[in-house]
């Protein structure tokens, strides 16, 4: 009951702003327009090369407090409008006007601060969550290190900050609950192009039950929507089969796997950190196979052709199940290839090369 009676009386204020705004702007212009005609009708008398425009003139730079003094009322009646209009009326309206002005800027960069404010942006990548500083800022840092992605606007989305930490160009905060819809709608989701939902603690066995539940909530807010989730636990990939959209990542195990290999394998880490890494040449990139050639083609020639233009076929995910061995493996329609190039590429060029 008082959280309602809280959101009403925050309409009301701004019902109320918003009405006392209409006022000052109709009280200006009736000063501009009032001072406008009493010059031209009694200043025209003596000057009759005075027009409507110069009246105009004479009223704007009058009530901006500029008076330029290119021109002025000579006659009693002019001067009493003058007085009336833009002196007793229109000086005190315009600088309450500006002070509003002013007061809805900083207001609006305070909200945008501390994350309370509402997102206009489109095509935007969506952060959810704030496990830390480096590494939100070390996801924001990799994600515009490609070249498609390089001025790419950015929104951060957390109920754990007061507002962000860093100040960096293209990236705003909406500061809320991510299971709530109204802050995904004040995050503009409907016009978003990507998300990556974070795990809010490595040391929290409940963290993928959160995660997949934001899958839940935005998938259905946006059903096309590419959401990339972090996953700790192998035996929680269940909970994230809400759409096809939705791909997990697998930061723990990988990183132990990281590890192991290269306890056993020394150099494997820094050939895995150069085709994962968006900030050295020859990364790993993905491509769906769109159609499928007349004669079929197997994964051994297709990877071979592509060798030879400089692409390394490294796997085929078909059915959400990872094919390293090209054996009697035949290209189809629906496969995901994963490469290293140094530049994504479409279908089309793909299959211009394969013919």
């Amino acid at each position: 009951m008082m959280f309602y009676s809280l959101s009403r009386m925050i309409r009301q204020m701004r019902r109320r702003k918003e009405v006392g705004v209409a006022v000052l702007l109709g009280v200006i212009t009736i000063s501009i327009v009032g001072n406008t005609l009493t010059f031209y009708f009694f200043d025209r008398v003596e000057r009759p090369e005075i027009t409507i425009w110069d009246g105009l003139w004479f009223s704007i730079v009058s009530i901006t407090t500029i008076g330029y003094g290119d021109i002025s009322s000579t006659t009693l009646g002019g001067r009493i409008g003058t007085a009336f209009f833009i002196v007793l009326v229109g000086l005190a309206t315009f600088t309450t006007a500006i002070g509003m002005a002013v007061d809805w800027i900083a207001d609006s960069r305070q909200k945008e601060r501390t994350g309370m404010g509402k997102s206009g942006l489109r095509g935007h990548l969506m952060i959810i969550n704030f496990p830390g500083e480096s590494r939100v800022r070390g996801v924001i840092k990799e994600y515009r290190d490609d070249v498609h992605h390089g001025s790419a606007e950015v929104v951060i989305m957390s109920d754990k900050l007061m507002e962000l930490p860093f100040n960096i160009d293209g990236v705003s905060f909406i500061r809320g609950d991510p299971l709530d819809e109204e802050n995904h709608q004040r995050a503009n989701i409907a016009r978003a192009g990507q998300a990556i939902i974070l795990s809010p603690s490595h040391e929290d066995p409940r963290s993928d039950s959160l995660v997949a539940s934001i899958a839940f909530v935005m998938n259905n807010l946006n059903p096309e929507i590419d959401i990339v989730v972090e996953c700790l636990d192998l035996k929680h990939a269940a909970l994230f089969n809400v759409s096809e959209r939705v791909s997990m990542v697998y930061t723990l195990q990988l990183a132990n796997n990281m590890l192991v290999q290269e306890a056993q394998d020394p150099g494997v880490s820094i050939v895995t950190q150069a085709i994962t890494s968006n900030q050295i040449e020859g990364t790993l990139s993905t491509t769906v196979v769109e159609s499928t050639p007349i004669e079929a083609k197997s994964y051994v020639g297709v990877a071979k052709q592509l060798l030879d233009n400089g692409i390394n076929l490294v796997g085929v995910v078909r059915d959400r199940t990872a094919k390293v061995n090209f054996d009697g493996a035949n290209l189809a329609e629906g496969d995901c290839l994963v490469y290293v190039a140094n530049t994504r590429l479409s279908w089309d060029s793909l299959q211009g090369l394969l013919l």
